[in-house]
C-alpha cells in the first residue's frame, strides 16, 4: 500500500485546517495497540457473576474493556438452539458499506440500510460463501491478518458491502434444564434482573437494554465507535463461529476521545455548527468508523481483544468501543449496572438534557428506589457493614443525597417567586417536554389535561398549560421519606439539614430567603443544574414549539407502551423501548 489513504484526501478537500491524518499506507500500527487484561474465573467464583465482576472492576476498568474466558460450555450451540428450539426464527439485515466516510455533514456513513430477511442457516452459507471468495479457503486465519485487510479494505473500498444482523430480538442461551450454561447466572436472558443488577428494578422490558440483542455477522461485518446508553455497563458473549476483533477506550479517556474524533474526523462543519458537542452526537448515532490509529497518533488510551467462542466481553461505563467480526459468528448482548454507576448515570442524564435527547431508563426513579432499598437495609446492619458495603453505599446515597438536595433547592426557589398548587404524586416519572429530563420526585403537570409534563429546574417556566389552565406542581406522596434517607446519610445530614422540604411547602418569601447567599447559592444551584433563562414572554412560545415538533415522537412512545419501576401504581414515563436500530454490537 502507497500513498495516502482516501479519507485523508477528502479531508483535505473538505478545506480542514486540523492535522488529520488517516494514515493506513502502513498498518504496522495495529501490532501496536496493547491487549486488555483477560480473566479465568474458577466454577466457584463464577457462581455469581456481579459479585465477580465487582472484584475485577478496579483493575479492568482501566483498560475500557476486559474479557472473561467462561469455565463452563454450553450443551446446546447456538446453532441448535436457533434452528431446533426456535425454529421459525428468522433475522433482517443491515448493509453496510466497506469504506470509510468523508465524514461530513450530508453524506455520513448509515449502516441501516435495510438487507434481507434470513433463517440462521441461510444466512451461515451465505457468510461462508464470502469468506471463501475472498480468502480461497475455509480455515480460520491469524486474527493480525484479518485485521490488517479489514482496514486495507475499509480504506481502499470503493462499492463494496456486507451483511450484519443487528439488535435481532432474542437470545441463543438455550432453555433446556440440563445445558449449564444456560442454568447459569450468565445467562443473559436473567443477566440484568440478577439481585446486584439496577436493571432488575425496570418492570418492562427493553431490548437490547435489559434483554439481550442477538448480533449475526459475516467476514467485515463491523459494530462502530460508540458508547452504551446512559453510560452503563454491558456484556457481550460469542455463542459460535468465527472471531470477533475489539476496541475499547477507558472511561477516564472519553473526553480526550471526544475531543480528537471532533477535530481530527469530522469535518469543520460539524465543528462550527454543533461546538464541543458535535462529536458526542454523531458517535450517538453509532455509524462512526475509523482506524484506532487516530486516536494513537493523539495520546488517547486504546486496548484490544479478540474475542473467542466461549468468551465475555465486558464493556464498562463511559468505555467507547468498536471491532468487526473475521467470518460468520453469533454474539449476544445486554446492559446490567452496579451501584457504582450512579454518578455517571447522573453524568449521562445531565448530558441528555442539555442535548434534548430522549432518555432510555428512568435514571431517577431507579437512583430513588435503589437508594430507599439500601437505606432501609442499612438501619438493620448498621454495625456490621464491611468496608466494601460501606463504599457501595456511598456510591448509591452521594448522587441520592444530591439528587434530593437539588429538588429542595428548585422547590424553595419556586415557592418564593410564586404561589402554585400541589398535589400528591404515585405515577412513577414524567418527561419534561422542554428538555427530555426524567422527573420523578416533583415536576410541573397540568390537572386537566395531564400533558406536557415539565421539570422543575427551569428558571422560568410557563404558570399555564398549553391548554389554558394553571399547572399544579405534582411531588411524591412519600418525598418526606426520600429527603429522611437523604438526611440520615452522613454525606447529605449537613446539606439537607440547611432547610427540610416541609419548610419549603409552608414557607412564605420572606421566610424563604432572608441570608444574600443562601439565595445566591440556590440561584447558582438551579443555573448548574441545565435551567435555560428565557424572557417570560417567550416561555409559552417555546413549550409550545418543544411539544409540536416532538409531537408524532411523543405519541408513538405513549402508543408502545411505558416502561416503569416496581412498586409505582401507573408508568407514567414516556421512553424509547427500543435501542436505536443503528446501534450495532
Amino acid at each position: 500500500m502507497t500513498g495516502k489513504s482516501p479519507i485523508t484526501q477528502r479531508t483535505a478537500r473538505h478545506g480542514s485546517h486540523k492535522l488529520c491524518k488517516f494514515d493506513l499506507a502502513d498498518l504496522e500500527w495495529t501490532n501496536m495497540i496493547p491487549e486488555c487484561p483477560t480473566y479465568h474465573p474458577s466454577e466457584y467464583e463464577f457462581e455469581h457473576p456481579l459479585v465477580y465482576l465487582q472484584k475485577i472492576a478496579p483493575e479492568a476498568s482501566k483498560y475500557g474493556i476486559c474479557k472473561i474466558v467462561s469455565p463452563i460450555a454450553a450443551s446446546n450451540p447456538a446453532a441448535f438452539v436457533l434452528m431446533k428450539e426456535k425454529k421459525d426464527f428468522k433475522f433482517e439485515t443491515n448493509v453496510q458499506p466497506l469504506r470509510l466516510s468523508k465524514w461530513n455533514e450530508k453524506d455520513i456513513i448509515t449502516f441501516s440500510m435495510r438487507g434481507r430477511k434470513y433463517t440462521y442457516h441461510d444466512f451461515e452459507v451465505l457468510a461462508n460463501k464470502a469468506f471463501f471468495s475472498r480468502f480461497h479457503n475455509s480455515r480460520d486465519l491469524p486474527s493480525s491478518y484479518v485485521e490488517k485487510e479489514f482496514w486495507h479494505e475499509m480504506a481502499h473500498g470503493e462499492k463494496g458491502t456486507v451483511e450484519y444482523g443487528v439488535n435481532v430480538e432474542g437470545s441463543a442461551f438455550s432453555c433446556d434444564p440440563n445445558d449449564r450454561l444456560g442454568t447459569s447466572k450468565w445467562n443473559l436472558k436473567n443477566f440484568s434482573r440478577l439481585p446486584q443488577s439496577l436493571l432488575r428494578l425496570v418492570d418492562r422490558k427493553i431490548p437490547g437494554i435489559t434483554d439481550p440483542m442477538l448480533y449475526i455477522g459475516m467476514l467485515f461485518s463491523m459494530f462502530a465507535w460508540h458508547v452504551e446508553d446512559h453510560y452503563l455497563y454491558s456484556i457481550n458473549f460469542h455463542h459460535s463461529g468465527a472471531n470477533k476483533t475489539w476496541y475499547g477506550v477507558p472511561g477516564h479517556a472519553a473526553s480526550q476521545f471526544e475531543k480528537t474524533v471532533l477535530q481530527h474526523v469530522y469535518c469543520n462543519k460539524i465543528i462550527t455548527k454543533h461546538g464541543e458537542d458535535g462529536a458526542f452526537k454523531f458517535l450517538a448515532q453509532k455509524t462512526t468508523m475509523f482506524p484506532p490509529n487516530v486516536i494513537l497518533q493523539h495520546d488517547v488510551a486504546v486496548y484490544k481483544a479478540v474475542q473467542k467462542p466461549g468468551e465475555f466481553i465486558i464493556t464498562f461505563p463511559r468505555a467507547y468501543h468498536a471491532g468487526f467480526s473475521h467470518g460468520f459468528n453469533c454474539g449476544e448482548a445486554v446492559n446490567f449496572a452496579n451501584g457504582d454507576w450512579f454518578s455517571l448515570g447522573a453524568a449521562a442524564s445531565m448530558r441528555y438534557t442539555h442535548l434534548k435527547m430522549m432518555p432510555l431508563i428512568p435514571y431517577e426513579e431507579l437512583l430513588c428506589k435503589e437508594a430507599m432499598l439500601v437505606f432501609k437495609s442499612s438501619r438493620v446492619r448498621s454495625s456490621k457493614n464491611k468496608p466494601e458495603d460501606k463504599t457501595s453505599y456511598q456510591a448509591i446515597m452521594l448522587p441520592f443525597v444530591h439528587l434530593v438536595q437539588s429538588y429542595k433547592t428548585s422547590l424553595l426557589r419556586l415557592n418564593s417567586s410564586r404561589k402554585l398548587p400541589s398535589s400528591s404524586n404515585t405515577t412513577g416519572s414524567q418527561i419534561c417536554s422542554l428538555c427530555y429530563r426524567d422527573c420523578y420526585v416533583a415536576y410541573f403537570l397540568c390537572k386537566y389535561c395531564f400533558s406536557h409534563p415539565i421539570c422543575l429546574f427551569h428558571d422560568i417556566a410557563p404558570q399555564t398549560c398549553l391548554c389554558g389552565r394553571d399547572y399544579t406542581i405534582f411531588k411524591r406522596n412519600d418525598i418526606f421519606a426520600l429527603e429522611e434517607a437523604a438526611k440520615s446519610s452522613q454525606q447529605g445530614k449537613e446539606c439537607v439539614d440547611k432547610f427540610s422540604l416541609s419548610s419549603i411547602f409552608s414557607c412564605s418569601r420572606n421566610d424563604c430567603i432572608k441570608d444574600p447567599e443562601r439565595e445566591k447559592s440556590v440561584r447558582g444551584t438551579a443555573s448548574s443544574l441545565g435551567a435555560a433563562s428565557k424572557p417570560k414572554t417567550k416561555v409559552a412560545d417555546s413549550t409550545k414549539h418543544s411539544v409540536e415538533r416532538n409531537k408524532s415522537t411523543m405519541k408513538h412512545w405513549r402508543n408502545n407502551g411505558l416502561p416503569s419501576v416496581r412498586g409505582t401504581e401507573r408508568p407514567g414515563i414516556i421512553y424509547n423501548l427500543r435501542k436505536s436500530k443503528s446501534k450495532l454490537i
